[in-house]
């Protein structure tokens, strides 16, 4: 008896579905060691398209081919009625569900009034991930889902409403705007009528269908997505996936709110396999130098995951060395802005080199300079943009309040600090402005960011004693300290000028000396900045 015990019903599909199976296939490289957890990569198929397309040996040019783990392809093809279309497979969900009420084995289903669009796609998918890791070594902390057209807006659509889950979100030509009217009524309703699905956003407001697809509308409880990466192009035409104003409306607001985006475009059409034809800058072959390396699988497995911050790079659009792309008018050497470029897809970051403590996080960063595929190289000596701390794990501001921070950056090669500074977040967002980057050929750099809420007792008896006062040669400070900890010694003039050091302190008595032979004469404040305390003296420097 088919209704006994269905695995479906009513988590993953509606009563009326019948428990009709769908497929999903797994591919593994040879060799693969499963004595370690090992990532998993979710690959989905665009529309008409089949879970096999997604497979190691499939679009050779954007590399479907795991190194550390496997690849899940699934398949969105639901066998039905869609209003008087006899049942067929070609019926897709877009990767994310359907109405509570379709029924798909009559053809008296188009919706009477409005319905609410439940997820049961993702469940399925999200249940499939679930029997997988109970049964092979998938870390779970190292799941990545990547998608080509209308699989791009699914795979936007996981990263949304399940974003603590993902630890990174690939998509081709995702238009953004979803079903267009008219199209999957059965599944959807009309699109033109935004039809309620059973999700909450962070303000526990109903999400609706147009919400979906995005990049731009909060689908979840949580404030922060994963990481994404996206490619378009910009001789796409192809429906709701084309280039146009709203995909460019969808790059400049994500790249002006620090969410985490890497956006990149070029001058292919829709299919990546196109884009040879075009001498597109991005996908120019089947060869490693033929292509970027951003958007293989094996990039993304072997660095990211979903229990790890991550630097947000934003408002790529405000240096003036980066390309623009234009206002979406479809075609290139149109004068409608450049005919490729990138929007953070440059910027590097070492995940091994995070630090994410309470109170304290760090990350080294460079631009792209020794990659195989010349277009991967950064262009350009530096970038400069804004970086928003994403996902943090310890490092926690106080919301609500405001929060003081610190940052500063310092050159990896010489040790020496390039630039610092104090900055207010009036919220619990921390976001340091200015930030910029060098190719790693002239110089790596570490940002450092000071701040967030203790989760130890204050240090009370933190005291500073500085000798001798007035000062000729050389300032003797002591800094006690209940704990080890990062501490800035700032020495600033009246005028505002000031310098700049950076110690890490241990618990008890410290001492360092700082030179001041080359100082001007005059009054100065000396200031140390613990994790919660700050000290400060006058001081005077008379030679």
């Amino acid at each position: 008896n088919q209704w006994e015990n269905r695995p479906d019903f009513p988590v993953t599909a509606n009563f009326a579905k019948n428990g009709m199976p769908h497929l999903f296939m797994v591919a593994a490289p040879v060799g693969l060691d499963t004595t370690q957890p090992f990532p998993m990569s979710v690959w989905l198929h665009g529309g008409g398209g089949s879970a096999r397309q997604s497979l190691p040996g499939s679009r050779a040019e954007i590399n479907i081919k795991p190194e550390e783990g496997i690849i899940l392809s699934h398949d969105d093809n639901m066998m039905g009625h869609r209003g008087a279309s006899p049942p067929h497979p070609d019926q897709p969900t877009w990767h994310f569900g359907w109405r509570k009420n379709y029924d798909p084995f009559t053809p008296d289903s188009l919706p009477t009034g409005i319905d609410t669009i439940v997820n049961y796609t993702q469940r399925r998918y999200l249940w499939i991930d679930s029997w997988l890791h109970r049964r092979f070594n998938i870390d779970p902390n190292r799941i990545h889902v990547h998608g080509h057209s209308m699989g791009s807006a699914g795979a936007t659509a996981l990263g949304k409403c399940y974003p603590e889950y993902y630890a990174s979100v690939t998509i081709f030509n995702n238009g953004f705007g979803g079903p267009e009217p008219g199209s999957n009524p059965a599944i959807f309703g009309e699109p033109t009528l935004n039809f309620p699905t059973n999700l909450k956003n962070i303000n526990g407001e109903t999400v609706h269908l147009s919400n979906l697809f995005n990049l731009l509308d909060n689908c979840s409880e949580y404030r922060d997505l994963p990481l994404f990466r996206h490619w378009h192009g910009k001789n796409d035409d192809n429906g709701t996936m084309r280039w146009d104003a709203y995909v460019v409306e969808n790059y400049r607001k994500a790249d002006s709110l620090g969410i985490g985006i890497q956006h990149m475009w070029s001058e292919r059409s829709h299919g990546v396999d196109s884009a040879p034809d075009y001498n597109d800058h991005w996908v120019n072959g089947q060869q490693p130098s033929q292509q970027t390396a951003l958007d293989d699988v094996a990039f993304a497995e072997a660095r990211y995951r979903s229990n790890q911050s991550f630097p947000a790079f934003f408002n790529h659009q405000w240096d003036p060395q980066n390309n623009d792309p234009g206002t979406g008018l479809i075609g290139i050497n149109n004068g409608d802005g450049d005919n490729w470029g990138a929007w953070g897809g440059w910027h590097r970051w070492d995940t091994e080199t995070i630090l994410d403590l309470p109170q304290e996080w760090a990350v080294d960063v460079w631009l792209e300079s020794d990659a195989v595929f010349a277009n991967d190289n950064c262009p350009h000596d530096s970038l400069t943009a804004s970086m928003a701390i994403r996902k943090p794990q310890q490092f926690k501001l106080q919301p609500g309040t405001g929060n003081s921070c610190y940052a500063y950056i310092t050159d990896l090669n010489t040790g020496n600090i390039i630039s610092s500074g104090g900055f207010f977040v009036p919220d619990d967002l921390a976001v340091v402005h200015n930030v910029t980057a060098y190719r790693k050929d002239i110089r790596k750099i570490r940002i450092h960011v000071l701040g967030g809420t203790s989760t130890s007792e204050p240090n009370s008896v933190a005291s500073l004693s500085v000798f001798p006062n007035p000062a000729s040669s050389q300032l003797q400070l002591r800094y006690h300290t209940t704990r080890n900890e990062p501490v800035l010694i700032r020495l600033s003039r009246a005028d505002g000028a000031s310098e700049v050091s950076v110690f890490e302190a241990t618990a008890g008595e410290n001492q360092w000396v700082i030179a001041t032979q080359d100082y001007p004469n005059g009054w100065y404040s000396l200031s140390i900045q613990g994790t919660d305390t700050i000290l400060t003296q006058k001081v005077l420097i008379r030679h």
